[in-house]
């Protein structure tokens, strides 16, 4: 089979395809093609009329980057698309769209496949007498998902499994491990290595959430065959009005004590790398003396708390046998395994416990004399916490053990995988060489301007609040200089955004260069000279267009906050700018970072110093419309131009979007102009020093005449 990459650039390649295979809820599969073809034994039907201009994004701007959506319009003549609405319904039908080459007077397959998109149907757009219109929404598209995924509240929030199949995957997660939506309940009685109390000899099938039917079950502490299971993720438990007696009082008093109703609908916190922030505080009860406090530290196995203070004041750990009545004290209860635990601060006369387990959930007792709180209103707990230990993989993609760490890439892969994604759909050696290079030591000077060494770039994120993943996945890129996109399999990679060559420092397989520059590969050359690939219109004009942003899009100055890992993670803020540029235009136009997790002053200053660069000296975009020979190229590749009317020589840029036309016949280009300085100044640490050089573009060429004049013209 002849690889694409090879075929597009020949004179006749043969007919190029994209080839729609879509999976309805039902598990039946509808193959459609513009033409009829048959591919693999399989025949698709020649039902697409038109596809829209769908278009592959990378930008600073853009949370993921692939394809948004796409809007099909099929031929529905004979209605059978339309029973099908009526039948089963297209929304939730998965769809995958292949492109490759097909020799149609041969009727055989002319080249390889790539993946180019998948993504999930919405309800049909709108149905005529002749077509359907369907559109499909990127899988890769995080803006409707949103994390921290857990809220506050009574019921327990994890899905209870109904089925056989699904008691099965609830033992250990299936695929998906702990990611799976029925492994946190994990309710599995008829399943060998399962946990759960039977319903008269068969498995319970529903659920209502509540405590009482999750102890009817054996989830709440331990089932009939004394597993101890403690799943239950709802919080619920307001311990009882007692009379106590504060020390050197002469008389009681009733102590009422201070529920969570507040704290209902807020969200579990999702905690990654080190920080300050200050946890929800479930309950509090004064007993006279000590006032005895639940707090919620987050969602998923943390790996441990390190100061906690309440009401300026530091507590100490709990010290077992000690008297610790005028310092009080914490325990961390549960750090948020799967099985939780008791707080044995509230039970009954025999010792039973009477609180909740927060299954999955970490939680801690806090225990404060009345000189700190008294217990009549809530204190500010602040807490310097390590947050999850989460999944990393080697080199070849194999797992190698869930443990603490803030490496970017592995947050990156995380959170993905909390929004939906499972591991089969990822690219896992791409995200452990972006950890890698993540974990390469640089230089740098802590707050007394010692000199010392530093991971590359970290990830501290606290995430209290909801947010759409799209956001915080934009956040993490913007802050670690990285960017995702899809492999021609369709399996999302984890790229690094550096210089030409760090970031291709290989000839990429649908490359036409033939010459490195820059010790890198250009991922493809396009120009007017003996690289072609830019169209022109029926009038012999070039489709290239060059422009800028205007001065208010193009921010000369970034501000961003940051918990200072050098400084005890006390908050701190950056703000630079390009002075140069504000002398030019007299103004001054401030725009907030767009990053999350910055651990220290030294990878806020490269992150905002790129952004910086970007926008100032790289206010230069293209946009041309190419042939069949886009097919390979993805936004964020490097890419070089050479056009003789605007200077440009070999002059890299880099894809910021990509739109095909139908069937790949055209694509549009839009790129901006790169340059390996900004990169080799932030790796480097001396990023944010004032401006670059200008670009390397030469002088235009002349477009009539041979001989210079005394001007060099």
């Amino acid at each position: 089979m002849t690889p694409i990459n090879i075929l597009k650039e020949l004179e006749v390649p043969g007919t190029p395809l994209f080839l729609f295979d879509c999976t309805l809820p039902t598990g039946d599969v509808e193959h459609w093609s513009t033409h009829n073809v048959t591919v693999n034994a399989q025949q698709y039907l020649s039902r697409v009329l038109k596809h829209n201009l769908f278009d592959l994004n990378s930008s600073p701007e853009a949370a993921t980057d692939g394809v948004s959506q796409v809007s099909i319009t099929l031929g529905n003549a004979d209605s059978f698309l339309s029973s099908i609405e009526r039948n089963i319904g297209w929304k939730g039908s998965s769809l995958v769209v292949t492109f490759l080459f097909f020799d149609l007077t041969n009727q055989v397959v002319a080249s390889d496949s790539q993946v180019v998109f998948r993504g999930i149907a919405n309800p049909p757009d709108q149905s005529t007498e002749s077509t359907l219109r369907l559109s499909f929404t990127n899988t890769l598209n995080l803006q409707r998902v949103f994390l921290p995924e857990i809220r506050i509240q009574k019921l327990c929030p994890w899905n209870f499994p109904s089925t056989a199949a699904q008691r099965l995957e609830a033992v250990t997660g299936g695929t998906q491990g702990a990611f799976s939506p029925f492994y946190r309940c994990g309710y599995s009685p008829d399943q060998t290595g399962g946990v759960g109390n039977m319903n008269s000899g068969t498995p319970f099938t529903t659920c209502d959430y509540s405590r009482t039917q999750c102890q009817q079950r054996g989830m709440f502490d331990t089932d009939s065959q004394n597993n101890a299971t403690r799943r239950f993720g709802g919080i619920e438990f307001v311990p009882a009005s007692i009379i106590v007696r504060t020390y050197g009082a002469k008389t009681s008093q009733l102590s009422i004590p201070l529920p969570n109703q507040a704290l209902y609908n807020d969200f579990v916190p999702l905690i990654y790398g080190t920080g300050w922030y200050q946890p929800p505080i479930v309950l509090a009860r004064n007993d006279g003396n000590l006032t005895h406090f639940e707090i919620l530290l987050g969602v998923g196995q943390l790996s441990g708390v390190i100061t906690v203070i309440v009401n300026s004041t530091q507590i100490p750990v709990g010290v077992s046998g000690t008297n610790m009545t005028a310092t009080g004290w914490y325990n961390v209860i549960s750090y948020g395994t799967r099985n939780g635990s008791f707080n044995p601060d509230f039970s009954n006369s025999a010792g039973q416990p009477l609180g909740d387990p927060y299954g999955s959930m970490a939680f801690m007792s806090l225990v404060v004399p009345n000189s700190i709180s008294n217990g009549t209103s809530f204190p500010q707990v602040d807490v310097l916490i390590q947050g999850l230990q989460i999944a990393q993989y080697d080199s070849g993609g194999s797992y190698l053990s869930n443990v603490f760490a803030n490496n970017p890439a592995w947050v990156m892969l995380d959170v993905l995988l909390r929004s939906g994604w499972r591991v089969a759909q990822l690219d896992l050696p791409t995200f452990s060489a972006v950890a890698q290079r993540c974990n390469a030591l640089v230089s740098t000077v802590d707050v007394n301007g010692n000199s010392t060494t530093i991971p590359r770039y970290q990830c501290n994120l606290l995430l209290t609040g909801r947010r759409s993943a799209g956001d915080i996945v934009r956040g993490i890129r913007n802050g670690s200089a990285m960017y995702l996109g899809f492999d021609s399999n369709g399996l999302i990679q984890l790229n690094p955004e550096d210089a030409l060559a760090n970031q291709q420092p290989t000839q990429l397989a649908n490359s036409n260069s033939t010459e490195a520059l820059n010790g890198g590969w250009p991922a493809y050359e396009f120009g007017d000279d003996t690289f072609s690939g830019i169209l022109r219109s029926s009038n012999g004009a070039s489709s290239l267009t060059v422009t800028s942003q205007s001065i208010s899009n193009t921010p000369n100055r970034y501000t961003v906050e940051f918990q200072d890992e050098f400084n005890d993670y006390q908050q701190d803020s950056l703000s630079l700018a390009d002075i140069d540029d504000f002398v030019v235009t007299g103004q001054n136009v401030t725009a907030a970072l767009t990053a999350l997790g910055l651990p220290n002053f030294d990878q806020a200053n490269r992150a905002a110093a790129l952004q910086l660069y970007k926008s100032v000296n790289g206010n230069t975009y293209v946009q041309f419309e190419t042939s069949v020979k886009g097919v390979g190229l993805r936004p964020g590749d490097i890419i070089t131009l050479t056009y003789a009317r605007e200077g440009f020589s070999r002059q890299p840029f880099r894809i910021t979007k990509l739109s095909p036309g139908l069937n790949f016949l055209t694509a549009v280009i839009t790129a901006q102009i790169h340059d390996d300085a900004w990169y080799t100044a932030v790796n480097s640490g001396a990023a944010g020093l004032g401006r670059q050089a200008d670009f390397e573009v030469g002088l235009p060429r002349p477009l009539v005449g041979s001989v210079f004049d005394s001007n060099g013209v």
